[in-house]
């Protein structure tokens, strides 16, 4: 698990999970260099538009932040929850492809959330 002390609009502390860095070390550069852009813009307390960023629940006990990058190969996501209210904590990267996100994806997003210790 990587922490990162910021101190940022947001007042959130950004953590990386090592499942999530290599999962997005496959990432394509450019990509991985957007989707950094997002969160540095998000954790100075920009608002970002909905083709860029997505907040919802996967369930009623699941709430997550989806940054979202687009290319010629599809669409590209790093997943994150808030914990305890003070830490942006990324579980999950993947190269979506398909309109909703699968279940399987939620289950690793889920399983990975239950197993956060901060």
């Amino acid at each position: 698990m990587i922490v990162s002390k910021l101190s940022n609009g947001v007042g959130l502390k950004l953590v990386r999970l090592d499942k999530f860095m290599k999962e997005f070390a496959k990432f394509p550069e450019e990509i991985k260099e957007d989707i950094l852009s997002l969160i540095e813009s998000y954790m100075d307390g920009e608002r970002l538009n909905t083709s860029q960023f997505k907040t919802f629940k996967i369930d009623k006990d699941t709430k997550i932040q989806e940054f979202k990058v687009k290319d010629h190969t599809g669409n590209w996501r790093a997943v994150s929850c808030i914990v305890n209210k003070d830490h942006l904590v990324f579980v999950y990267a993947f190269h979506k492809k398909s309109q909703a996100l699968l279940e399987k994806d939620k289950d690793t997003i889920r399983k990975r959330i239950k197993r956060i210790e901060l």
